[in-house]
């Protein structure tokens, strides 16, 4: 069994990560609106408007204390996909359902 010690520097550890997701994904805000700003095309005006949303959203969820799980299933998100794409709100293999079910 983990002691007390471990727990705490797990749970420190989850929390700079989460930090540092959280900086990333502000980062990402002020880019999405300066292009937003700056998009001359309605086409490209709406898909930064699309991402814009989900980064918000994703502020908000951490906010919330649900940053990081799955909305679709609630199983964790690996970090790795988080600091690919802090923003992604569906495990992997829930990302691939809504791809086939799309496709089809």
């Amino acid at each position: 069994m983990a002691s007390l010690h471990t727990f705490i520097q797990d749970y420190e550890w989850h929390l700079a990560r989460l930090e540092e997701l959280r900086a990333l994904l502000e980062e990402r805000r002020a880019a999405a609106r300066t292009e937003l700003e700056r998009a001359a095309r309605p086409g490209a005006h709406d898909r930064l408007a699309a991402q814009l949303a989900a980064i918000e959203s994703a502020i908000e969820r951490i906010d919330r204390g649900l940053y990081g799980a799955c909305r679709r299933c609630g199983t964790f998100i690996p970090l790795t996909v988080l600091f690919q794409a802090p923003h992604e709100q569906r495990c992997p293999d829930c990302a691939r359902l809504t791809a086939k079910e799309m496709a089809a």
